[in-house]
């Protein structure tokens, strides 16, 4: 590998960077897809489909790739890159909490609280694993579990109990007996 190629192929990366970062910028879950924000993703991917391998398939290609194709709401297309990240860098979070969004947004809430699962075994001390997790449980009904994990987001990040108060997630338990003791104790 000459200095030249491996220069060309970071300069690469930093612009897909770029492109998705800024397409993820437009992009407002609860609206429509931006027509602007799907052309520069898509934009981020064309790039990215200049690496040449075994570039292409590393972890931060794959996660950029993952990223801009759940940007543009291919989720089902997203799962396969992120996946793959989560398995070779079981560490980058941005993989399990992708993969998360993706499986929910897809209906397939069980696989998405079992993914955070295998990402907490990863990284269990990461409150904003924990703080998904319990939005996902809390949706499937699970209050004691998404208590629990709400418990530690909250302990670990207390900036996860202002999120809380306002998470749509939350809607289905928050009148639980339960999660108001919890939620009303000062962390």
């Amino acid at each position: 590998m000459t200095a030249m190629s491996r220069n060309r192929r970071q300069a690469i990366l930093r612009q897909a960077v770029g492109y998705i970062e800024l397409g993820e910028l437009l992009v407002d879950a609860d609206r429509p897809l931006p027509a602007s924000a799907q052309k520069i993703l898509l934009r981020g991917l064309a790039t990215l489909d200049e690496l040449p391998e075994p570039t292409r398939s590393k972890p931060d290609a794959k996660l950029l790739e993952g990223e801009a194709l759940r940007a543009l709401g291919r989720w089902e297309e997203a799962i396969l890159p992120l996946t793959l990240v989560s398995e070779q860098d079981p560490l980058r979070l941005e993989a399990w909490l992708g993969l998360g969004w993706c499986l929910k947004r897809l209906g397939r809430l069980a696989d998405a609280i079992g993914i955070l699962e295998k990402g907490l075994v990863a990284s269990p001390q990461q409150p904003i694993l924990h703080y998904n997790l319990a939005c996902y449980l809390s949706l499937g009904g699970k209050v004691q579990a998404a208590i629990e994990h709400l418990t530690q987001a909250i302990a670990s990040d207390g900036r996860f109990r202002e999120l809380m108060e306002v998470e749509p997630d939350f809607d289905p338990i928050r009148k639980d007996p339960r999660f108001v003791a919890v939620t009303s104790v000062t962390i």
